[in-house]
């Protein structure tokens, strides 16, 4: 196997650049899918539970973590967790994949968190109208927090059917056989 091609969207866009792209689709999910939802429902909005959605908000990020690890769960004795706290008081969490991964695998582990807990709001927020709100809120966030896995899943689209995946401190290598040029 030889390497492809190396990904890293740190190094190619920036974190300020991912920040503000990540910003820009918070704002359009949002204010879309809160108008296609007012055109649906037009139910008077409620308050209550608030603290159930900032405790969702606050768990949102490691379930999402956690849907990852769900998705690799066969290789769990390969995969290795880091937490570390970024700009003094964020806390990220770290998958790392220890042996390369096949393409077509790597796609379902990143998208695995984007398609089943944007299910479960978009339900939720359809079922309970009242917490429209709340919901569109919820989506916007994750979708957001998904902008990474997204862009990824785009580059390896385009990579040869026959790839592997590692994940490398550089990045991640797409590793090909050699008689795939």
């Amino acid at each position: 196997m030889h390497c492809w091609k190396t990904l890293n969207l740190k190094h190619q866009f920036g974190t300020t650049r991912i920040f503000i792209m990540a910003s820009c689709v918070f704002i359009l999910i949002f204010t879309s899918s809160f108008v296609l939802l007012n055109l649906l429902h037009q139910e008077q909005f409620t308050d209550r539970y608030f603290w159930l959605f900032v405790l969702v908000t606050l768990l949102l990020y490691p379930m999402h973590k956690l849907f990852h690890f769900i998705a690799l769960f066969d290789l769990r004795k390969q995969v290795t967790f880091r937490i570390r706290i970024q700009y003094l008081f964020i806390p990220v969490i770290n998958l790392r994949i220890r042996e390369p991964i096949r393409k077509k695998r790597y796609l379902l582990v990143l998208l695995t968190p984007f398609i089943l807990i944007n299910f479960f709001i978009i339900a939720f927020t359809v079922y309970f109208p009242a917490y429209t709100h709340y919901g569109t809120l919820l989506l916007s966030y994750h979708c957001s927090l998904c902008l990474v896995d997204i862009l990824y899943v785009k580059y390896l689209l385009h990579s040869p059917k026959e790839a592997y995946i590692e994940e490398t401190p550089k990045g991640y290598e797409i590793l090909v056989p050699h008689t795939v040029g």
